[in-house]
């Protein structure tokens, strides 16, 4: 039976990757036959380029640099286009003065500093008890941090890209306008429930919004970004109809381009919510679960 899918939409962390941070063997396969059938394949991700590149092995990453591969990056904030990597078709970024807010909201939330925090030792030497939030904020031509603790570390060592200490984040935005994509957060869970509640009130009629990416990372994006909002400009552009695409996806952030394209795939261990809006699951993402629905409905043999 021949397939109509000529568009795969996959997120990475907690799908594609397995849960040591790597692309299997037939999940790489599942990659290649389907850009040998001429399927294009869109990553959809929180990762920036560089960090989904580092994924893959060195003959995949080579065709996704050269040959051309479309993908959506930092959560739908960033949408390249099909010749390569430096295509950029979209950028979404927060406002400046919302940024400014945002940082200093963030910085006025008090945690205790813990031993295994960067700076810590410093912070106790001066009497400090409490710190602000632990973030890191992506700009499109840098990405920083003014406190970070294990979390945030943890949280940026997913794609192995490490954000730089400065001493001021306002200061960086301020000298770096109207190019920024994101805030991470990345404290405790019990911590980042506390603080989106927060945040939800905050921003209210503000141009930002706040949601988990993943059971672990708390993120903060322009409103009116997201996978499926870039999802819809890249298929106007590709004249692709939604019908004719496939998705697959595990965390909240992967609800709305589930429900555009006309099959939607939730891995096993996908959030309740994904499970409740995709039409099918597979495996899940340490068993393989991209590479089933590649072969079920791309009709391919990995």
């Amino acid at each position: 039976m021949s397939s109509n899918i000529k568009c795969i939409f996959t997120d990475v962390d907690g799908t594609l990757a397995n849960n040591y941070n790597k692309l299997s063997i037939r999940n790489e396969n599942a990659l290649l036959a389907a850009k040998k059938a001429g399927i294009i394949v869109v990553p959809a991700t929180g990762r920036s380029n560089i960090g989904f590149l580092k994924l893959l092995s060195k003959n995949i990453r080579e065709i996704a640099k050269y040959e051309g591969f479309p993908g959506i990056f930092f959560n739908g904030t960033v949408l390249i286009g099909p010749k390569g990597p430096y295509d950029i078709l979209k950028l979404w970024t927060i406002p400046d003065e919302c940024m400014y807010d945002l940082c200093d909201f963030l910085d006025s939330i008090k945690e205790e500093w813990h031993q295994d925090d960067e700076g810590y030792e410093e912070a106790m030497s001066r009497g400090e008890i409490n710190r602000g939030i632990a973030y890191s904020v992506y700009l499109s031509n840098d990405f920083v941090h003014k406190v970070r603790g294990s979390y945030l570390r943890a949280v940026e060592g997913l794609s192995h890209e490490f954000s730089r200490k400065v001493d001021s984040v306002i200061e960086i935005i301020r000298n770096n306008p109207n190019t920024s994509l994101k805030f991470v957060i990345g404290e405790s869970r019990v911590t980042m429930q506390k603080v989106k509640d927060l945040l939800e009130e905050f921003l209210e009629n503000k141009p930002a919004r706040v949601l988990f990416s993943h059971p672990d990372i708390l993120e903060i994006l322009p409103e009116g970004s997201s996978k499926g909002t870039a999802a819809k400009y890249l298929l106007n552009v590709l004249k692709i109809n939604p019908s004719e695409c496939m998705a697959i996806g595990d965390a909240e952030n992967d609800v709305e381009i589930l429900k555009y394209v006309g099959t939607s795939i939730a891995v096993s261990n996908a959030c309740s919510e994904v499970k409740s809006v995709a039409k099918h699951i597979v495996a899940s993402n340490n068993d393989d679960g991209f590479a089933e629905a590649v072969e079920k409905f791309c009709n391919l043999s990995i």
